[in-house]
């Protein structure tokens, strides 16, 4: 079987959101009156972290 590299393109996108929109969410309970700019900003480098790792573990583990 061939590999597919754009066969899970979506998933990263999600990966990152959700990071983004869970990091945004704590800082914002944490501190109500900010607006979240560095917990977004964190969340994007925590996405693209997991993402990466989702990618690479995607690679090593398909036919």
């Amino acid at each position: 079987m061939t590999r597919d590299p754009t066969r899970y393109w979506w998933v990263k996108l999600v990966l990152v959101a959700l990071c983004m929109a869970g990091v945004w969410s704590f800082e914002y309970v944490l501190f109500p009156l900010n607006s979240g700019l560095i917990g977004a900003t964190v969340g994007l480098v925590v996405g693209a972290f997991v993402a990466t790792v989702f990618e690479d573990y995607m690679d090593q583990n398909s036919d």
